[in-house]
């Protein structure tokens, strides 16, 4: 009876380990969907005029959209947007 027990209880710790893994597995993919959308296109597809070295890690990009003056900070080795400012016209 106690063996019985104890397989009993491995296979309930061994289904929810499972589930856990599941889950985990899950809210990766989700994350990194997530940070996918966050990064910026490639330098190359930018106008050069409207960037600025920051420092040795960021730059800053310049752009006017309609009435809106848009200013984005951005990593320079994962291409993320760190930080984006917008000032609208009046």
């Amino acid at each position: 009876m106690l063996k019985k027990n104890f397989l009993v209880s491995l296979v309930v710790i061994q289904g929810l380990l499972i589930i856990l893994g599941i889950i985990a597995i899950i809210f990766v993919v989700f994350y990194r969907m997530n940070n996918k959308n966050n990064s910026v296109g490639e330098l190359n597809n930018i106008d050069l005029s409207g960037v600025y070295l920051l420092n040795e890690n960021q730059y800053q990009q310049k752009f006017i959209k309609e009435d809106k003056a848009i200013f984005q900070i951005i990593d320079l080795e994962s291409n993320k947007l760190l930080r984006e400012i917008v000032i609208e016209k009046n």
